[in-house]
C-alpha cells in the first residue's frame, strides 16, 4: 500500500498505513498496551476505565460471540485552509468489518479492516474526480482499503507494534454521558506526525497532525441486557487532519474533516448494506463480506 492510497480515514491516524495488517492507533497508559512506543505521548496518560465502563466499551464495539460485525457508514468530506470558508467536497460511503480477540491480560486485539469511497456531493456516485473550489480545479479522490490491528484495554488503545520515530500518538476511551436514557462512550485519537527532510523521491513534509473523534451510543437498558446478548450500536466519527496529497492543497495551513455516522450490524445482515456499496463491495472487496474472518479481512 502506497502513501498516497494508504491514507485513509484510519491510516492518517496510524502514521501514512505504516500500522496497517499488524500495527494499531491508540495509546495505553503502562505496561503490555504501551510496549514498544518510540515517541511516548506528549499529554498526560488517560484515566483507567472502571472494569464496567471498558465491558460496556467492548459490547459496543463487538458482538457477543466474537464473530466479526459490520460497520456501515455514511458522510461529507469537509475542507478548510485557514482564511478560507469551510466547504463540503464529498460525500463518502464505506464499510468496515471488525472483531476483537481477547487476550490473558485482559485486554483484546481488534482487528479491522475497511473500504470507503469518495462520492459525488450531489449525486451520490463513486467519484472518478472532484471539484476542488480552493484551487479551482478538479482533483482525484484515492478510495480507500484500510486494514489495521488494534489493542483495547482499560487504559486506552495502543499500537500493537511500535511507532516510527518523529511521531507522537495519544489515545483515550471514555464514557462521555447519558442523557434520555442514551449512554455514550467515545475513543478519541490525537497524532502529530513530525516534518520530514527532503529525500531523492519524496519533497519535505511539514509536521502534520491527525485527530479522530468517535463517539458510540445505545440505549442504557441494552446494556443492562445479559453479557451474551447482542448490543445494538450507532457510531459517527468527525476527523480533524492535515490535508490528504489527492486534495492538492500543498503545504497550506489548514483542515479536512470527514464527518461521518453508520451502524454496527450483524455479518449476515446484508440488507443493512445500502444495495449499491454493497454491489460495490462484492465486485472489488469481496473478502469484507465472507463469514469466516480467517479466511479474509486484515490478515488477508
Amino acid at each position: 500500500m502506497s502513501e498516497a492510497s494508504a491514507w485513509s480515514r484510519r491510516e492518517a491516524l496510524t502514521g501514512l498505513g505504516l500500522l496497517a495488517m499488524a500495527g494499531g492507533s491508540h495509546a495505553g497508559a503502562t505496561g503490555a498496551t504501551n510496549a514498544g512506543l518510540v515517541n511516548p505521548p506528549r499529554s498526560s496518560a488517560p484515566a483507567v476505565l472502571s472494569a464496567e465502563a471498558f465491558a460496556d466499551f467492548m459490547r459496543l464495539r463487538t458482538a457477543p460471540d466474537g464473530r466479526p460485525v459490520l460497520w456501515v457508514y455514511s458522510g461529507v468530506l469537509v475542507v478548510k485552509p485557514e482564511g478560507e470558508v469551510a466547504q463540503p467536497l464529498a460525500r463518502i460511503e464505506g464499510l468496515s468489518r471488525s472483531f476483537a480477540v481477547a487476550q490473558p491480560d485482559g485486554s483484546y486485539l481488534w482487528t479491522l479492516d475497511e473500504a470507503g469511497y469518495y462520492c459525488d456531493p450531489l449525486t451520490g456516485e463513486v467519484a472518478s474526480s472532484l471539484f476542488n473550489p480552493f484551487i479551482g480545479q478538479h482533483v482525484v479522490p484515492k478510495h480507500y482499503r484500510s486494514p489495521q490491528t488494534l489493542r483495547f484495554s482499560r487504559n486506552g488503545v495502543a499500537p500493537v507494534r511500535e511507532l516510527p520515530p518523529g511521531i507522537d500518538f495519544h489515545g483515550e476511551i471514555t464514557r462521555l454521558g447519558e442523557v434520555a436514557g442514551t449512554a455514550a462512550m467515545t475513543e478519541d485519537l490525537y497524532v502529530r506526525m513530525g516534518a520530514t527532510a527532503a529525500t531523492a523521491d519524496r519533497p519535505a513534509r511539514p509536521v502534520r497532525f491527525a485527530n479522530s473523534l468517535a463517539t458510540f451510543t445505545t440505549l442504557r437498558r441494552n446494556l443492562q441486557r445479559p453479557a451474551n446478548e447482542w448490543v445494538d450500536c450507532q457510531f459517527n466519527y468527525t476527523t480533524l487532519n492535515t490535508f490528504v496529497d489527492w486534495l492538492q492543497l500543498g503545504g497550506r495551513a489548514g483542515v479536512q474533516d470527514m464527518r461521518i455516522v453508520g451502524i454496527k450490524c450483524r455479518l449476515e445482515d446484508r440488507e443493512a448494506v445500502p444495495s449499491g456499496l454493497r454491489a460495490r463491495i462484492e465486485r472489488e472487496h469481496p473478502d469484507l463480506l465472507k463469514a469466516d474472518f480467517r479466511t479474509g479481512g486484515a490478515g488477508a
